[in-house]
C-alpha cells in the first residue's frame, strides 16, 4: 500500500496536499479573495475551497471568512450539530482550537485544518461504507487491509479511535465503528466478500 506522506508527518503544506491528491485537480481558477485579519492557516483553507465546485466541508459546517466574528476572544469557524470549533482571536498566526467555546483541543490551527479535511472525506465520502457497533472479527479483518497514520493527530479526539488510510481509502475505525471512505468506486471492493453486513454502502441502492 502506499505511504500517505502529507498524513503521516502533517506540515503547513499537508492540506492543498492532501485536497489535491483526494479531490483531484481543482476544477475552478484562483481567486484573489479579502481574507485581511484571517490567520493564514484558515485564509489557505478558503483560498484552496474557493478552487473545488464540491465544498470540501459537507458534514460540518466551514463559516465563510466574511461571516468570522469574534466572541470573547473566540473566532467559531467550523460548526456541527453538536459540537462547534473556534481559535482564539489573540493568537497570532498560529492559533489554538478550541472546541465548544471551552476545551483547548491542543492543536494549532494549521493541524486541525488538516484534520478537517480528512474528517470531512471521510465523514461525507462519494464512495464510502459504514458498519456501526462491529464485531471483533469484523474491525480485525478491515484493520488488516488498511495501514494505520502515524502522525499524532490520527489519535485525536480519542486514541481508540483513529484514522487509517492509504492513496485510495481512509478509514476511521474504533470499537463502535467502521467508517470508509474511497477516492473511487472499485476501492472499495478491497472490504467485498468479508461477510460484513454494512450499514451504509454508498454502492447499494
Amino acid at each position: 500500500m502506499v505511504r500517505v506522506y502529507e498524513l503521516d508527518v502533517v506540515t503547513p503544506e499537508s492540506l492543498a496536499r492532501f485536497v489535491h491528491r483526494w479531490y483531484g485537480l481543482p476544477d475552478r481558477p484562483p481567486v484573489d479573495l479579502p481574507l485581511a485579519g484571517v490567520p493564514e492557516p484558515l485564509a489557505g483553507w478558503y483560498r484552496i475551497a474557493a478552487r473545488y465546485t464540491l465544498p470540501l466541508s459537507r458534514d460540518h459546517v466551514m463559516h465563510p471568512w466574511d461571516e468570522l466574528r469574534q466572541r470573547r476572544g473566540l473566532v467559531r469557524f467550523w460548526e456541527g450539530a453538536t459540537d462547534w470549533y473556534s481559535y482564539a482571536s489573540d493568537g497570532g498566526a498560529e492559533p489554538e482550537v478550541y472546541e465548544n467555546d471551552e476545551s483547548p483541543t491542543g492543536l494549532s490551527l494549521s493541524r486541525f485544518l488538516v484534520y478537517v479535511a480528512v474528517y470531512e472525506a471521510t465523514y461525507a465520502p462519494l464512495h464510502g461504507l459504514v458498519r456501526m457497533e462491529p464485531g471483533a472479527e469484523e474491525l480485525r479483518a478491515v484493520k488488516i487491509r488498511l495501514r494505520e497514520l502515524d502522525d499524532a493527530l490520527w489519535a485525536w479526539p480519542d486514541p481508540g479511535t483513529r484514522y487509517f488510510g492509504d492513496d485510495d481509502l481512509l478509514g476511521h475505525l474504533g470499537p463502535d465503528r467502521i467508517v470508509l471512505a474511497a477516492r473511487h468506486r472499485d476501492a472499495l471492493g478491497r472490504f467485498d466478500g468479508l461477510g460484513i453486513p454494512w450499514d451504509w454502502d454508498t454502492r447499494a441502492g
